[in-house]
């Protein structure tokens, strides 16, 4: 790889490989104290979040009654977050060293691949939590016909779809690297709308279900289903809500990154929004960590999963 490398004027605009520039390779006038800080957050999260998700993946895959649609959805969520783990916490720690310690092929070398992988993997995690989000409002607006139409196997055809989209994404930046800025920022605020569009809905749906309960005569058999529907309604309460923490997380954790982007879509780059590119980039990587406390907190029946796996293997 021929890195174009110099100290003339102008050079912070010449590529050094591929898309990046020395703008994108210079710390600017930001201490490297900044840097040191983004690696350490890197490499300790990257330790979170394979060791939380490998616990979340094989409680899924121990439990039958979580051998559902949705269990299908948070399994593949949880694989993608594994990734983020796995391949770009350590490539984006990489990355960032060679900043620090002044080398460009480093630079380069762990950049282009990290871009290629979080772009992918972070779209996942993405269009995956608005799933879970369309899936839960589907639930309660479906109601009885839910399981009719909404099967794992085509839960598993939703993930496949998404993933083989989202790779595609990832690899389009080593051709048309301002072209997946611009996508990204659509997708990005494109399904946060349909995610708040479905949860809005939700709140409606279990509003409105509760009012027709309490209007209901008191007569023993429609006491008995106005019971059920109180306890379907609840259940998939529970799981709504849970899965809508996970949606506010993912929400804080993109939302500095898309202002970023945009402003340096809109004003162009320097050192100053390198960094702060860089900064919220890592915040969307530290998502991956806490949707699997977001899971155990607020998902009983994963919950119960992980603490009958650990149970089981101090057993």
């Amino acid at each position: 790889m021929v890195l174009k490398i110099g100290n003339k004027t102008g050079d912070s605009e010449r590529d050094i490989c591929y898309h990046f520039t020395h703008t994108h390779f210079n710390m600017g006038e930001f201490s490297p104290a900044w840097y040191i800080f983004n690696c350490v957050v890197n490499i300790v999260f990257s330790i979170t979040a394979i060791a939380s998700n490998l616990v979340i993946l094989f409680a899924i895959r121990r439990t039958p009654t979580l051998h559902t649609p949705s269990g299908t959805l948070l399994f593949g969520l949880a694989l993608s977050d594994l990734g983020v783990g796995l391949i770009v916490h350590p490539l984006f720690f990489s990355q960032i060293l060679a900043k620090v310690i002044r080398d460009p092929s480093l630079f380069c070398d762990a950049g282009i691949t990290v871009e290629i992988a979080a772009n992918a993997l972070c779209i996942v995690s993405l269009l995956t939590v608005t799933a879970v989000s369309v899936d839960r409002y589907l639930a309660l607006r479906l109601h009885l016909r839910y399981r009719e139409l909404i099967t794992i196997r085509r839960a598993v055809l939703l993930l496949v779809g998404i993933w083989l989209s989202s790779s595609t994404f990832g690899s389009l930046w080593l051709w048309q690297h301002e072209l997946v800025k611009i996508v990204a920022i659509t997708i990005i605020s494109v399904s946060l709308c349909i995610a708040s569009y479905s949860y809005m809905n939700i709140y409606r749906i279990v509003l409105r279900h509760r009012s027709v309960i309490r209007v209901q005569n008191s007569s023993v058999s429609q006491a008995f289903d106005k019971d059920e529907q109180e306890i379907n309604v609840q259940k998939i309460k529970k799981q709504a809500v849970g899965s809508f923490w996970v949606y506010c997380l993912l929400a804080v954790c993109f939302t500095p990154y898309l202002c970023t982007v945009a402003v340096i879509e809109a004003k162009g780059i320097t050192s100053a929004t390198r960094l702060s590119y860089e900064l919220g980039a890592t915040l969307i990587f530290v998502n991956s960590s806490l949707n699997p406390l977001i899971y155990c907190w607020r998902l009983r029946e994963i919950n119960e999963a992980v603490r009958q796996m650990l149970r089981s293997l101090h057993g």
